[in-house]
């Protein structure tokens, strides 16, 4: 397993936000985690990248115990976040914006990489040169993922990618994130949208409350009666 998380409790001051969360994601795979809004899921991300520390429990990495590690050790050690709202450098163009998540980098292959986003997200090479901050909410969630791959990460996690995106545009990223799954990145995906997630991932998990309440393969939690009544609106 790339990604084991044990009894993993996380707290805000006197309220616990996760209780004793274990789970893992096999090397390779796309997994997803689906919930409510206020579910935790974010919160469990940001656990994952070391931008909560966890009141118990522990987060192995690669066989490593990463639970007390900060976050740049954490994008070092081959974890890249993709966050919720996209989160761009809105003053820096859009090539500055792909360069910055190289950082950990000491390679040459840093312009190549940018060109082979470019291909795959033909609007950000339009306006390379044009601020973040100036992009509409698909280009900037295009920008947030090229630049979180950008790192060569060994694990991908992304939070919420469909969030106030258009259908059409939806579609675009979450095509994309199949093709970054094909060509062999670990994927951590969060997202509220259960049917498109769970569409393109491998394995799943359910977050309600702080708590894991179920998991099992994509495709059977697609066909569960009970997913399909509490996540898929069927």
């Amino acid at each position: 397993m790339l990604l084991e998380v044990e009894n993993l409790v996380v707290k805000y001051g006197e309220i616990t936000a996760l209780s004793n969360i274990s789970l893992q994601a096999e090397e390779g795979q796309l997994t997803t985690l689906i919930g409510s809004n206020g579910a935790g899921k974010t919160t469990l991300l940001k656990a994952l990248s070391g931008l909560h520390k966890p009141a118990s429990g522990r987060i192995i990495f690669n066989g490593k115990d990463i639970t007390n590690c900060s976050t740049d050790q954490i994008v070092h050690l081959g974890i890249s976040h993709c966050p919720e709202g996209r989160r761009v450098f809105p003053r820096q163009t859009v090539h500055e914006n792909l360069r910055m998540g190289a950082f950990v980098r000491k390679d040459k292959d840093v312009e190549k990489d940018i060109e082979k986003y470019y291909r795959w997200f033909p609007r950000l090479e339009e306006r390379r040169n044009q601020k973040a901050g100036l992009l509409s909410g698909g280009e900037q969630q295009m920008l947030a993922i090229s630049r979180a791959l950008m790192s060569k990460p060994k694990l991908l996690l992304l939070d919420e990618p469909s969030m106030g995106l258009a259908p059409l545009v939806v579609e675009e990223v979450f095509k994309i994130i199949d093709e970054v799954h094909a060509e062999g990145t670990t994927i951590f995906l969060v997202e509220q949208n259960a049917r498109q997630a769970l569409k393109i991932a491998d394995t799943g998990y359910i977050l309600e409350v702080g708590e894991i309440i179920g998991h099992d393969s994509a495709e059977a939690l697609l066909n569960s009666e009970d997913v399909k009544k509490a996540y898929l609106g069927a």
